[in-house]
């Protein structure tokens, strides 16, 4: 009787983890930059990205777009840096695109390929503002 209920609630939620997204299955959330959710103030020039993903989802890759508008990113348009599918279990990278400027709004997503080399869906789009990088920035 254990085994039949174990079989059926181990059914379920195979069938359940089938028929979400592959976001959702691999936990892919919580982006941050710097250490915090959409900043209104960085400072560093290269600052670090970092996700969230299901303990239980081994990542063997990662795609990284950064873009300058909502719709860039929309259309899955890097035109501030694409990473590119890198091999790498890290959830923590730092920004390797274009130079930024002072008070430029920056909008990100990731995406991963888990064990299998299967990609998730991009995950929810976040973002930062940079703040002042040089004091001739300053305005008057």
């Amino acid at each position: 009787m254990i085994r039949s209920a174990y079989f059926w609630v181990l059914t379920a939620a195979l069938f359940i983890g089938a028929a979400m997204p592959a976001a959702a299955q691999s936990g892919l959330r919580d982006l941050k930059c710097d250490g915090a959710v959409n900043p209104r103030w960085v400072e560093t020039a290269r600052p670090q990205l970092s996700w969230f993903i299901n303990p239980a989802v081994i990542q063997r890759a990662y795609q990284v777009l950064v873009a300058s508008s909502e719709e860039k990113l929309k259309a899955d348009e890097g035109d501030l840096w694409d990473s590119g599918q890198v091999r790498s279990d890290h959830k923590t990278v730092q920004y390797k695109g274009k130079a930024l400027s002072s008070f430029q709004v920056c909008y990100w997503k990731v995406k991963i390929w888990s064990s299998m080399y299967t990609a998730t869906d991009y995950s929810e789009p976040a973002l930062w503002q940079m703040g002042m990088l040089r004091f001739s920035n300053k305005t008057k």
